[in-house]
């Protein structure tokens, strides 16, 4: 029967003229399957909390000889007031332009596009340094030119990849810091690193406690907007209570990174101020309670092993990672409290 007729094999001309071209796809597929392994790649190692620096190593580097920090060292180069929030304000920027991947919130190819966990991490460290350049702005009186423009750089559109893209307005912010930086350090004298108390050379005013109040005002206000959202990812308001409103699970990761950003950023800042202001802090009795805000801060940075950012409940099998988020953000707006009210 013909249904069953085998068919006649092509002739020559025939496949010359009407050629088949079935096997460009095998080395498309081959080439799609690499890009998206090496895409898949080069985002988990984007996604790496960067490393913390510590705020007397940031301000050694600042100041062009970088040396390993001894914390218990006796024999320590001074620090003038403002010196170690500016080197480490510069530090985390320098963090956010150098790290894997440079700055990622503001990408629009991938893998950098399909990263969430990252861009918000830097979305929370991003308002720390405003909040703390803003604070010196209005606080150090010296280098005044220079924080006016950090501080207008840093208020701008930290999402744009064009016109000007997101990183060169941070590069321009840190340039600032470090002119206001120099500043502070030329206004200390040639010898401001080793001088004594003694020295002849008057230091420039240092950041007054009603400064610090002000800022740490403002933290603990970021701090417990980070507690809702994290409270909001379990659907339970801070108090325990059940709510409504809670966090799509899409979104669930992109809120706990960004506390994590935030309290990343604070740990490191947090140290700065202690140096800066220990004045201050130490004659106000708020020493040990900021040493404990500290390390709250430093704790909430513990390596996560899951993959994922689970939501896990009560005695359950997986993990709460809000919940456990949330513990920290609390305690260290309640330090916070505890601090501006002992000022």
């Amino acid at each position: 029967m013909a249904l069953f007729r085998k068919k006649a094999p092509l002739s020559r001309t025939e496949v010359l003229e009407t050629p088949q071209y079935g096997w460009i796809w095998k080395p498309l597929v081959a080439l799609v399957v690499v890009y998206l392994l090496v895409c898949i790649i080069l985002g988990i190692w984007w996604s790496w909390t960067p490393a913390p620096t510590d705020p007397r190593q940031a301000v050694e580097m600042q100041r062009g000889f970088p040396q390993t920090v001894d914390t218990g060292s006796e024999a320590q180069s001074t620090v003038v007031p403002g010196e170690a929030i500016l080197a480490t304000n510069i530090a985390i920027l320098d963090t956010l332009l150098n790290k894997p991947g440079g700055y990622l919130r503001n990408d629009v190819m991938p893998p950098g596009l399909w990263l969430d966990n990252m861009p918000n991490w830097e979305a929370g460290v991003t308002q720390q340094v405003r909040d703390a350049v803003a604070m010196l702005n209005d606080s150090l009186s010296v280098g005044t030119a220079p924080l006016n423009q950090a501080n207008e750089s840093l208020g701008g559109d930290l999402k744009s990849w064009r016109w000007p893209a997101s990183e060169t307005v941070l590069l321009a912010a840190r340039n600032n810091l470090g002119e206001a930086f120099n500043a502070l350090e030329n206004a200390a004298g040639p010898d401001a690193p080793n001088q004594d108390a003694a020295a002849s050379t008057e230091p420039p005013a240092a950041p007054d406690a009603s400064a610090l109040s002000d800022w740490l005002a403002q933290v603990q206000q970021r701090l417990e907007t980070q507690t809702r959202q994290l409270a909001a990812n379990v659907g339970q308001s801070p108090n325990g209570d059940q709510q409504t409103d809670s966090t799509p699970w899409p979104r669930i990761d992109n809120v706990f990174f960004e506390a994590r950003g935030t309290t990343w950023a604070l740990a490191q800042l947090m140290q700065a101020a202690r140096i800066d202001f220990a004045d201050a802090i130490d004659g106000s009795g708020a020493g040990a309670d900021f040493d404990q805000l500290v390390a709250e801060l430093t704790s909430s940075q513990a390596q996560v092993w899951s993959p994922v950012i689970l939501n896990g409940s009560g005695f359950g099998l997986f993990a709460n990672h809000s919940l456990m988020m949330a513990n920290y953000t609390v305690r260290a707006s309640q330090l916070v409290e505890k601090i501006r009210h002992q000022l």
